[in-house]
């Protein structure tokens, strides 16, 4: 009898064990199958595989390589009135909001991370009153500069403090307005910070060094932002408005320098920068669209730009292009990132080994060495890349003190090894041409071809049967409207592949485009995993980003694109390596 007990007991133990062990791994794959939730608030979701006619979701216009962008649209319409005086500071307020646009989406729901801090954030109250043409604000002309200005600094960590360099003309009072860029219901922001009436003066005029076309405006501090420890990461605007009812933008990243999240999401400030004519038309870029007085270059355009002046027109340069799309899609669907920007992953590249996947967004022309060293080293130790974007990594460049002797506030390109006084490998030239000899292909696994200006092609899907389009309805030949270009990548055989596993190389679209030079190609979108067992992604073109979010002007988002942008990131998530 004692027996019998005794092995019953022992039956019941090992029962009780094994249900134990299969409770666990059930609970472990569920928390690992993915790491965040979809803002479902406002938002019509779907579990099902989604349709392939596109939807209408909320979006906004584009730029060039070795040409000027086209004209960035304005954030300004409509009737003129006056913009009350909010008082003098106020932090996290919250404004009155109108009512959210209805949004429609087909990507399935998604189980909750813990502490994920951009799914709590993007609970909180939004706003839509960030936008010029909501408020009836006059979008100041560069020529004028009613109000104007920059940060001093691209990005700071929580608990840093930032200042701003505003201009106001004639002097007058004004008020500034900081929000946090994400999906918000719909509204796309949250503000988080106001002050006003504060007192404005006109700045000096910003001199251009008439060798290297720098302009360098060396504004006195005109406000001083401390960041509370409490923002999330983000991509933060800042709208300056004067009491006449003129208004602009600044922008700057805040970082979490201590928290590890799934993605880090890399903002291609050096772009912004490379791109920035202020004044609107009338300054010197690093194109040769520039006006002026010739420059060492030979044209009037600058070899040398700097970070101490406002960027031209509205202020908010290529964010409002590419970044507010992926921004709101991101933070709708619930993924655990955090915000960087070029500039900090030349200063601090180690920091990209403690996520799963990087970013990369929009229009990532301009690199320097360490940016290129940093982000293929954390390739080939593991990490994943996105190059959510075209023309990456195009042209070298180095970073200088500004004349104030603050590190890293001057961008150089000289863009032609005979220009150049350091002709080694940190050399200011394309990354694939000597004495650099780095391809983006053998990085990115593509590289850029052609643009042309405002054209905008369709994509056509290829190898719809790859686990990228899983779940997506795309089917070989589909086309999808309005997402390639303005520029495009494609392969180039005659510049190397980049090491893969085998079996991991695949060509996801097939998009014939042709230039503003008649050149015709075919944009590529392409896929492989490298040796240490990171998946690298590019999209291949820079209308990506408007598949994911109708926004503004564009209204091409696709249910296909998502699904397939999804799967890229989740993969990202839960690669074992």
């Amino acid at each position: 009898m004692l027996r019998q007990r005794l092995t019953l007991i022992i039956i019941l133990v090992v029962s009780g064990l094994a249900t134990l062990i299969i409770l666990f791994f059930v609970l472990f794959n569920q928390s690992s199958v993915t790491s965040r939730t979809t803002l479902t608030e406002g938002i019509s979701g779907s579990t099902a595989t989604p349709p392939k006619s596109t939807p209408q979701i909320p979006v906004i216009v584009t730029s060039s390589s070795d040409q000027p962008r086209p004209s960035q649209p304005s954030s300004v319409s409509g009737s003129q009135r006056a913009v009350q005086n909010q008082g003098n500071e106020q932090f996290s307020a919250t404004p009155e909001l109108s009512t959210p646009t209805s949004v429609t989406s087909s990507s399935p729901l998604i189980t909750p991370a813990t502490n994920n801090p951009v799914v709590a954030e993007n609970k909180q109250p939004g706003t839509d009153q960030w936008q010029f043409e909501l408020r009836g604000l006059i979008e100041q002309a560069d020529i004028s500069s009613q109000i104007k200005g920059y940060t001093s600094a691209t990005s700071i960590n929580k608990g840093e403090s930032i200042d701003f360099h505003i201009s106001v003309f004639p002097n007058q009072n004004y008020s500034l307005e900081v929000y946090r860029m994400g999906w918000y219901n719909g509204k796309g922001a949250r503000l988080m910070h106001k002050a006003g009436p504060l007192p404005g003066t006109q700045q000096p005029k910003c001199p251009i060094d008439p060798i290297t076309g720098l302009t360098e405006c060396n504004w006195a501090v005109s406000y001083h932002l401390p960041i509370p420890q409490d923002w999330t990461s983000g991509i933060y605007e800042v709208l300056l408005i004067n009491q006449n009812n003129y208004a602009s933008y600044m922008v700057f990243v805040v970082r979490d320098d201590t928290r590890v999240a799934d993605l880090i999401y890399q903002q291609s400030i050096t772009a912004y920068q490379a791109y920035n004519d202020y004044p609107d038309n009338m300054g010197k870029s690093l194109y040769d669209t520039s006006l002026g007085a010739n420059t060492l270059a030979k044209t009037p355009r600058a070899v040398k730009v700097s970070f101490d002046r406002p960027y031209s027109g509205s202020g908010l340069s290529e964010f409002i292009m590419w970044d507010v799309y992926y921004v709101r899609w991101l933070e709708r669907m619930g993924y655990d990132v955090v915000y960087s920007t070029g500039l900090d992953t030349h200063l601090n590249g180690q920091r990209l080994l403690n996520y799963k996947g990087i970013f990369i967004a929009g229009h990532d022309e301009y690199w320097s060495k360490q940016m290129r060293d940093a982000v293929e080293n954390a390739r080939d130790r593991g990490v994943n890349l996105g190059f959510f974007g075209a023309n990456d990594a195009y042209w070298q460049v180095r970073f200088e003190p500004s004349s104030s002797g603050v590190p890293n506030r001057i961008m150089v390109c000289y863009k032609d090894i005979k220009f150049d006084p350091i002709q080694d490998e940190t050399a200011t030239v394309r990354f694939r041409d000597p004495p650099v000899n780095r391809p983006e292909q053998t990085l990115q696994g593509i590289q850029y071809g052609i643009w042309s200006e405002q054209i905008y092609t369709p994509y056509i899907v290829k190898n719809s049967q790859h686990w990228i389009y899983e779940g997506s309805g795309l089917k070989d030949g589909d086309s999808i409207p309005g997402i390639v270009g303005y520029e495009i990548d494609y392969f180039m055989p005659e510049y190397g592949q980049a090491a893969a596993r085998s079996n991991t190389w695949a060509f996801l679209s097939s998009s014939p485009f042709v230039s503003h030079e008649k050149v015709t190609a075919n944009a590529t979108t392409s896929i492989f995993q490298a040796p240490s067992g990171a998946w690298v992604f590019s999209t291949g073109t820079l209308g990506w980003a408007w598949a994911l979010d109708n926004f503004g002007k564009h209204t091409v988002a696709n249910n296909g694109i998502q699904k397939a942008t999804q799967n890229i990131l989740d993969k990202f998530i839960s690669n074992t390596r």
